[in-house]
């Protein structure tokens, strides 16, 4: 697949050889900016689908960048510093490949084929994470306005169950917002 790609790089020559790497690899390059605020402002222009960032640029820096996009875009950090520290800073701000200078063709295509694959991986992770909660919120509504109903009118579980069902068909909505109903009319 061919990505669409940024890259914020304040070093010219660096940036072109990258650029001209990664379109031989058969990616296109978006843009390339020279620094941190320009990367930021092209990103929200072109939606690119990965971002290349140098760890060190003027303004705003590469770490901060990936902080602010790496929920929204597959980051990549480039730089010429390895240690443990800058490591850790770039994978806690959500940086999904690191690329260390002078990088080699044979290094970026993994680079970004990982990054894209951890990227989706965890976006598809965190969706169903999210989906879980709001079903178990779901759940806790339901079983909380099911209380109400069989406290009220002296009911049990399964009528108080059936009630809320069919409310839901009746009203066309779901039994979510029939539970959220029926808890703030209890109140």
């Amino acid at each position: 697949m061919s990505f669409r790609i940024l890259i914020a790089e304040d070093e010219p020559l660096i940036r072109r050889d990258l650029k001209e790497l990664l379109e031989e690899l058969g990616y296109q390059v978006v843009a390339s900016a020279p620094d941190g605020k320009r990367a930021a402002e092209m990103t929200e222009q072109l939606k690119p689908d990965v971002i290349i960032l140098d760890i060190v640029m003027p303004g705003i820096d590469g770490i901060e960048l990936a902080r602010s996009l790496s929920s929204e875009y597959p980051v990549i950090m480039l730089t010429a510093h390895s240690s443990p520290d800058l490591v850790r800073s770039a994978r806690d701000a959500g940086v999904m490949a690191y690329l260390t200078k002078p990088f080699r063709k044979k290094d970026i295509a993994p680079a970004v084929e990982l990054a894209v694959t951890h990227f989706l991986r965890e976006h598809h992770l965190s969706e169903r994470v999210r989906g879980l909660r709001d079903q178990l919120e779901t759940r806790k509504l339901i079983d909380r306005a099911k209380g109400l109903l069989m406290q009220s009118a002296g009911i049990g579980e399964a009528e108080a169950h059936r009630q809320l069902q069919q409310l839901s068909m009746q009203r066309n909505l779901s039994l979510k917002e029939i539970a959220e109903g029926v808890i703030a009319a209890a109140k």
